[in-house]
């Protein structure tokens, strides 16, 4: 017999019940605290996940809607900013071709030349790069590193949106078509755009399990494997992500992506594809995704902002993606590759001397999640996929085969990696290391509140 205590675990009454190491693992995922109803009565809270963002435990079939989207815009005059920023986004004009995904995105197929961030004033003489002038050097004792037996995984890069059969055409780039549904879920215009500026500690907005490589660098790289966790609320999100990093204060800039869960910034409870930018320490200068024109996308297969094909299930099979951020030379950009599809980067000229415009002094890898803290009650967001480190392969997210890029352009691996936690009784992360293509990788997450998680 089972029943769910005020900390999101349960009393157990065992009897003559015998628990092998599966049943274990199966009776945690259902006493974790993410129960069948919102917690607490919370049921009426806008922000707070309906039934449809439940775990699923990797039930099959398709993944269910959220609720109709709520409307938090702080007053007219922000609504009136938001539609002018509508109205000036994408050119209807520049759509060659537009079509809806199986899931329900509204794909506009923009122009390559057209897309946002060349329209800017600064941006009208560039002169748009297909791919890098230079390659990653690898060194002869990287290069057969299948040395010890590793855990299987797949890579699954195809996306959602291109698998009904459409996708944009050669000289175009996939842009998801904004409206008012999305803006509307934040108060402000600024909000859509950012990141809040994180803190550290139990209690912050930010929760963190990562790893750091504090060296000069071109860049980083690694496997992610991806899962679809719970998040309590809309307005909370998580991820696994790659930062590269320079600079402090408000000089701080970073690039950053991954995969994220953000109810609120995408309108549906799927994991996708994202990266982030700013130039100033989360301040006004940032943007998620293609939202400020600011990255230049030159491929059109890819979809930034877009959900997943597979995603990884609990005792089953783990599906993954591999993402690098590459600076091309000292007076090159910063290049996103997925997989082996080159992306589009971000111009150099985005940041100066004192941040990311000639290298990178830290490479970090790892989770975030959101924690709203609602009645000094920390979230039950998930981190990962909602397991602790501990439970190791099959159960706990992870990055794997972690590396970052030199300044002499060689790849190396990221040993010696130290690590940060906000709150260990909520996420944790555990470093682990191989001889074979595993190389340097590790375990990470957790469920959030719990016991002695509060």
């Amino acid at each position: 017999m089972r029943k769910r205590n005020n900390h999101g675990f349960c009393h157990v009454r065992f009897g003559h019940l015998f628990l092998g190491s599966l049943g274990l693992v199966l009776l945690l995922a259902s006493c974790h605290g993410h129960g069948p109803y919102p917690p607490n009565g919370q049921d009426s809270d806008p922000y707070v996940a309906d039934i449809g963002d439940l775990p699923d435990l990797d039930e099959p079939g398709p993944l269910r809607h959220s609720a109709p989207p709520q409307d938090r815009v702080l007053n007219e005059k922000e609504r009136i900013r938001m539609q002018e920023y509508l109205t000036q986004y994408i050119d209807p004009k520049d759509v060659v071709f537009h079509f809806t995904s199986p899931a329900g995105d509204e794909i506009d197929c923009v122009d390559i030349k057209k897309q946002p961030a060349l329209r800017r004033p600064d941006m009208v003489k560039h002169v748009i790069e297909y791919k890098p002038r230079h390659n990653v050097r690898e060194e002869e004792m990287d290069k057969n590193r299948q040395g010890a037996a590793e855990h299987p995984d797949r890579l699954s890069l195809e996306q959602e949106f291109s698998s009904g059969g459409k996708n944009c055409p050669q000289g175009s780039v996939p842009i998801r078509h904004l409206t008012m549904d999305i803006l509307q879920s934040f108060e402000t215009l600024e909000a859509f755009f950012h990141k809040t500026p994180p803190k550290d500690g139990p209690t912050s907005l930010h929760q963190y399990a990562t790893a750091h490589k504090w060296v000069s660098n071109w860049g980083g790289e690694s496997v992610l494997n991806i899962w679809k966790p719970y998040t309590e609320r809309s307005d909370e999100f998580t991820l696994s992500q790659i930062w590269v990093v320079r600079g402090s204060g408000s000089n701080k800039e970073t690039i950053e992506g991954g995969w994220q869960k953000y109810r609120d910034l995408y309108g549906d409870w799927r994991s996708r594809l994202f990266i982030y930018f700013t130039p100033d320490n989360y301040g006004s200068g940032g943007c998620y995704n293609l939202s400020c024109g600011a990255f230049v996308q030159v491929n059109n297969t890819v979809y930034i902002g877009g959900g997943f094909t597979n995603y990884s299930s609990h005792g089953g099979s783990q599906h993954t993606f591999k993402l690098l951020w590459y600076k091309d030379g000292e007076s090159g950009h910063w290049w996103l590759r997925y997989g082996n599809t080159w992306v589009g980067y971000y111009p150099r000229t985005l940041f100066d001397s004192n941040g990311l415009r000639n290298f990178a002094s830290r490479t970090s890898f790892g989770g975030e999640i959101i924690n709203r803290n609602i009645n000094s009650q920390h979230t039950r967001t998930d981190m990962g996929s909602g397991y602790m480190p501990s439970f190791g392969y099959q159960w706990a997210a992870y990055q794997r085969s972690i590396r970052y890029v030199d300044t002499n352009n060689f790849y190396r691996q990221a040993t010696g990696m130290s690590t940060n936690v906000s709150d260990d009784d909520c996420y944790d992360i555990q470093l682990k290391s191989s001889s074979g293509s595993w190389e340097q990788y590790f375990y990470f997450g957790g469920w959030g509140y719990n016991s002695q998680c509060e």
